[in-house]
C-alpha cells in the first residue's frame, strides 16, 4: 500500500448518532492488562465490558494519531493483554483505518489504492495470519472497494481467503451492498475539535468538560444570549438526532434547544439542557459496590449529589421526589426509574423513533433524580455490515436485543431484520436488571475473536437468563423479576409489547395488592374465575338468586293464601295457571334475551382488550354496569308480576281480597329484592376482581376511573339499602300470615338476614378493591409518580 491519505473520516459501520462512544467516564490511556486472571499466552485475560472500554479507547487514540504513515503504526494502539483480545482489536482498527484510506482516496484527497487486508497482516504476523481473518474484516474491504467501482473477483478471493470459500460468492453477488446504513455515517465519523476551559465558541463560554470520546465531546457552557446554563455537544457532523429530539417535549427526555453549525473550526454545536446529576452509569456502579441489603432509593441520591458537587451545583431543598426516593426499597427505585424511561419510550415511539442505544451511560439524572433519556441513535435503521464493532460495540453490544444483534450481524445473509420498538424495550429490561442487581442478566462465556464471535456469543447468552444474585422474598422484588423477564423474552412476539405496557406492569411492582388484581396468581379464587366463561358466570350469578326467589313465591303463596282460595272460589286456579303462563311466556324471555345483549357487550370487551387493543369506555362501562342492568331487569320483572298478579286475578275475582293482594304484592317484592341485590353485589364483585382488571390491564388507563368508583359505591349503598329492607317486610307479612305460611316466611326472613350480612360483607369487598385500585388508576392520586 502506496501513499497513505489523511484520514479525514472513520469509518464506522453503523449510521448511528455521532456520539454513540461517547463515555463520561472513558480514561485516557489505553490500559495494559486486567486483573481478572492470565490467557495461556501470559496475559491478562479480558472479559466482555472490558473488552468494550479497550476497543473505545484504542479508536479513540487512533483518531488522535490519524493519518498514519503506514499500518505498523496501529500497533502502538494495541494493549498487552492476550492473543485472542489484541486480535479482536486489531480486527476493528483494521476496518477503521481501511475505510479511513479508502475514503480519501475515493474523494480524490489522496492518491492511492483501496487497502487489502493482507497489506495490514504482512506487519502483524505474530498476531494475525491470513488464516485467522475473520469474515467481518473480509466483508469491509469487498464493499470498500465495491463502492469504488471495482470489479471483483471471487476466485480471487476463494484463493486468498479459502476457509470463506462458501461465503465469498453471496458477498460478491449484492447482498453486502444492500445493507446502505452500514457506511452511511463514515463522513460524520470525525475527530471532534476540543475546546479549552473559558474559551468562547459562537455563543457559548466552555465552563466544563462533561464528556468526551472519539466522536463527540461534550461540554458544560454558558449561553451568553440567554444567561443559561447548556450542555454543548461539539461533533463534525450532524446525524439525524438534533431533528428527532426536536420533536420532544418530555419529561423524562432531555430536551434540545437548538444546533448552529461552526466553519472555523469545522464543528456542529447541539446545545440541550443541562442535567448535572450524572448518569445511571454512576449507580449502577454505586450498586456494585453495596451490599444488596443496604440498597435502597437514596443510593440515587448519593450519586445525584456527587454530580452536582463536581459540577459546582446546589442540591436542591424541600423536594418532595427526594424525600420519596429516599425512603424507597431498592426494587421500588429500580421500579420508579423503569416507569419514567418507559414514559420516554413510549412518547419517542408513538412518533416513529426509536433510540437503539439505551443504556445506563445514555440516561441523565436531573438534580432531583430524574432519569432524562438522552443520545438518541436515530440514524440507524435497522442492519449495519461492515466496521459493526467500531461504532456498536463500545459499551452497547451488552444492552442489544436478539433481533438487534442479528441485524448488526456481518454474517446475516438473509432479509434485514426489524428492529423495532420491542428492541429499546429489551434493552430497557437489561438496563433495570443491571440497575437493581448490578450486573445484566446474562453473562457471556469466552473471549470473542471477532465482531461476529462478539454477536454469536452474546445471542447465546441471551437465550438463558440468569436469576438475581440475591433471592429476596420481597413480593415487590419477585414480581420485579417476573416483568423484567417477561420483556427479556428472546422471541420478540413473547415480549411485552409498548412502552405503555411496561410502564403499567411497572406501577404495579409499585402495588403488589393491585398486582394480584391484574395478574392474579393461577390457583387463586381470581385466577380461577378469570379463567371461566362470562357466559356461565353472568348466569349462574343472575339465575341462582331468580330461581330462590321463585321457591320462595311459591311456597308462600301456596300455603298462604293459593291453596285455599282455589278449593273456594270457582275458576280462580285455572285464571292464576293463565296468567302465570302469559306473564312467564313474556317476562322469562325478555330477561334472557337483555341479559345475553349486556353479557355479550362485556365478553366483546373482553376480547378486544385481550387481542391488545386499549379499553374504550364503553368496554369499562358494559363491564361495571352489568351487575346494576341485571339487577334493574330481574327486579322490575318482579315488581312488574307484583302489580299484575293481584290486580288481574281481583278484578276477574272478586273474591280474591285486599289481604290477598296486599300478600300476593308484598311476596312479590321480597322476590324482586332478591333477584335484584344478590346478582348485583355478585357481578359487581366479578366486575372489580376480574372483568374490569383485565380490561385495564395492559395500559393501565381508565380517566374516569374516579367517575366509575363513585357510581359503583353509590349504587352499592343504595342495594345495600335494599337488603335491608326485604327481612323487615319479611317481618311484616310474618304478623299477618297464616299459620301454614310462617314456617316458610320464618325461613324467608332468616336467608334475608343471612343475606344483608352478605351484601354488606360484599360492598366491604368492594370499597377495598377500589382502593387498592386507586393509587394505580385514580387521577386524583397525589402520587409521587406523577412528579
Amino acid at each position: 500500500m502506496t501513499d497513505r491519505a489523511p484520514i479525514t473520516d472513520d469509518a464506522s459501520g453503523q449510521a448511528a448518532d455521532s456520539d454513540a462512544s461517547v463515555d463520561p467516564d472513558a480514561t485516557t490511556n489505553v490500559p495494559s492488562q486486567a486483573s481478572d486472571g492470565q490467557a495461556s499466552d501470559g496475559q491478562a485475560v479480558i472479559d466482555l465490558d472490558q473488552m468494550d472500554e479497550l476497543l473505545e479507547q484504542a479508536l479513540e487514540h487512533y483518531l488522535q494519531a490519524a493519518p498514519l504513515s503506514s499500518p505498523q503504526e496501529l500497533m502502538r494502539f494495541l494493549p498487552e493483554v492476550d492473543l485472542t483480545t489484541r486480535r479482536f482489536l486489531l480486527v476493528e482498527l483494521i476496518k477503521l483505518d481501511m475505510a479511513s484510506v479508502s475514503e480519501a482516496t475515493v474523494t480524490g484527497s489522496q492518491l492511492g489504492v483501496i487497502p487489502r487486508v493482507e497489506d495490514y497482516l504482512t506487519h502483524f504476523s505474530d498476531v494475525m495470519t491470513a488464516a485467522d481473518v475473520p469474515l467481518d474484516l473480509l466483508m469491509e474491504e469487498i464493499q470498500l472497494r465495491k463502492e469504488a467501482g471495482e470489479v471483483l473477483d471471487p476466485a480471487d478471493y476463494a484463493r486468498r481467503f479459502p476457509q470463506h470459500d462458501s461465503m465469498i460468492a453471496e458477498l460478491l453477488g449484492g447482498q453486502l451492498s444492500a445493507k446502505p446504513e452500514a457506511t452511511a455515517a463514515v463522513n460524520y465519523r470525525k475527530r471532534p475539535p476540543e475546546f479549552q476551559i473559558g474559551q468562547q465558541i459562537d455563543d457559548f463560554v466552555i465552563i466544563q468538560t462533561l464528556g468526551s470520546g472519539a466522536f463527540a465531546n461534550v461540554y458544560l457552557a454558558r449561553q451568553l444570549s440567554m444567561s443559561r446554563l447548556v450542555a454543548l455537544k461539539v461533533s463534525k457532523g450532524t446525524g439525524d438526532e438534533p431533528q428527532a429530539l426536536a420533536q420532544f417535549d418530555h419529561l423524562n427526555i432531555v430536551r434540545v434547544y437548538d444546533q448552529r453549525m461552526l466553519d472555523d473550526p469545522p464543528s456542529h454545536l447541539l446545545y440541550m439542557q443541562f442535567h448535572p446529576g450524572g448518569t445511571l452509569a454512576d449507580v449502577v456502579e454505586r450498586v456494585r459496590h453495596t451490599r444488596p441489603w443496604d440498597r435502597s432509593g437514596e443510593m440515587i441520591l448519593h450519586a445525584v449529589d456527587r454530580s452536582l458537587l463536581k459540577t459546582a451545583q446546589a442540591v436542591p431543598e424541600r423536594s418532595a421526589l427526594r424525600e420519596a426516593l429516599r425512603t424507597m426499597s431498592w426494587p421500588m427505585a429500580v421500579a420508579w426509574v423503569g416507569i419514567q424511561l418507559s414514559r420516554a419510550l413510549e412518547s419517542a415511539h408513538r412518533r416513529g423513533v426509536m433510540h437503539r442505544d439505551v443504556k445506563p451511560a445514555n440516561v441523565l439524572l436531573s438534580a432531583e433524580g430524574v432519569p432524562k433519556l438522552a443520545d438518541f441513535n436515530v440514524s440507524f435503521s435497522g442492519s449495519a455490515g461492515r466496521a459493526g464493532a467500531a461504532s456498536s460495540f463500545g459499551g452497547s453490544i451488552g444492552y442489544m436485543a436478539p433481533e438487534h444483534l442479528r441485524a448488526i450481524s456481518a454474517t446475516t445473509f438473509s432479509a434485514v431484520e426489524e428492529v423495532g420498538p420491542k428492541a429499546d424495550l429489551y434493552s430497557l429490561a437489561i438496563l433495570l436488571w443491571e440497575l437493581w442487581q448490578g450486573r445484566r442478566p446474562f453473562e457471556s462465556e469466552g473471549r470473542p475473536k471477532s465482531w461476529t464471535d462478539a454477536v454469536e456469543q452474546q445471542l447465546d447468552a441471551r437465550s438463558s437468563l440468569s436469576a438475581p444474585s440475591a433471592q429476596s422474598e420481597d413480593a415487590l422484588a419477585r414480581l420485579l423479576e417476573k416483568i423484567l423477564r417477561q420483556t427479556l423474552a428472546f422471541d420478540p412476539n413473547d415480549r411485552i409489547g409498548s412502552g405503555a405496557e411496561l410502564e403499567a406492569r411497572l406501577i404495579l411492582a409499585l402495588h403488589p395488592d393491585a398486582a394480584q388484581l391484574f395478574d392474579p396468581e393461577p390457583e387463586s379464587w381470581q385466577g380461577w374465575l378469570s379463567r371461566q366463561s362470562p357466559w356461565w358466570v353472568a348466569a349462574t350469578t343472575i339465575l341462582v338468586p331468580n330461581a330462590i326467589a321463585g321457591v320462595y313465591g311459591f311456597f308462600y303463596n301456596n300455603k298462604d293464601t293459593l291453596d285455599t282460595l282455589f278449593e273456594e272460589v270457582e275458576g280462580l286456579e285455572t285464571t292464576f295457571l293463565t296468567l302465570v303462563l302469559c306473564i312467564n311466556s313474556v317476562a322469562y324471555p325478555l330477561a334472557v334475551l337483555l341479559a345475553i345483549y349486556y353479557t355479550s357487550r362485556v365478553v366483546k370487551g373482553l376480547e378486544s382488550t385481550s387481542a391488545g387493543n386499549e379499553a374504550t369506555e364503553e368496554d369499562l362501562s358494559s363491564a361495571l354496569e352489568l351487575a346494576h342492568r341485571a339487577a334493574v331487569i330481574g327486579g322490575l320483572l318482579w315488581c312488574l308480576a307484583a302489580v299484575l298478579y293481584p290486580s288481574v286475578l281481583s278484578f276477574m275475582h272478586p273474591e280474591f281480597s285486599r289481604r290477598e293482594v296486599g300478600h300476593f304484592f308484598l311476596s312479590h317484592v321480597i322476590c324482586g329484592g332478591v333477584a335484584a341485590i344478590y346478582p348485583f353485589f355478585g357481578l359487581s364483585i366479578y366486575a372489580v376482581s376480574v372483568l374490569y382488571p383485565r380490561m385495564v390491564r395492559s395500559k393501565l388507563k381508565d380517566p374516569n376511573f374516579d367517575q366509575h368508583v363513585a357510581t359503583l359505591v353509590r349504587r352499592c349503598e343504595r342495594y345495600l339499602l335494599l337488603a335491608c329492607m326485604v327481612p323487615l317486610l319479611g317481618a311484616t307479612l310474618l304478623l299477618v300470615s297464616n299459620e301454614a305460611a310462617k314456617h316458610v316466611m320464618l325461613i324467608a326472613i332468616a336467608a334475608t338476614g343471612l343475606g344483608l350480612f352478605a351484601a354488606f360483607s360484599a360492598y366491604r369487598y368492594i370499597l377495598r378493591q377500589c382502593s387498592v385500585l386507586a393509587p394505580v388508576l385514580s387521577s386524583k392520586q397525589d402520587s409521587i409518580l406523577s412528579l
